[in-house]
C-alpha cells in the first residue's frame, strides 16, 4: 500500500495499491496537528488494503488541500527568533 502525492509518477512507477491525495509535498496526511484529517487518510489507507482488488489500482479519495498558508506547528516557546 502507498499514500501519493503525485499521480503522474504514481502512474509511471506503480506501487501494489496506492492512495493519492491532493496535498502538498511534505504533508501526505493533511495539515500538521490535525488529528481528524491525519486519521481521515490513515483509515482511507485500511480501507483501500481492504477494497483494491487488483494489483497497481489507485484510489482517489478526492481529499484536496484547502490551505492557502500554514501555521505555526510548534508552540512559541519552541520557536527560535
Amino acid at each position: 500500500m502507498s499514500l501519493s502525492i503525485n499521480l503522474d509518477m504514481s502512474r509511471k512507477v506503480p506501487a501494489p495499491r496506492t492512495v493519492f491525495v491532493r496535498y502538498p509535498h511534505g504533508a501526505p496526511f493533511g495539515v500538521p496537528g490535525d488529528r481528524v484529517g491525519h486519521l481521515t487518510v490513515l483509515r482511507e489507507l485500511f480501507w483501500a488494503v481492504q477494497d483494491l482488488a487488483e494489483p497497481g489500482m489507485i484510489l482517489d479519495p478526492g481529499y484536496r488541500w484547502r490551505r492557502t498558508r500554514w501555521a505555526p506547528v510548534a508552540p512559541q516557546s519552541f520557536v527560535r527568533a
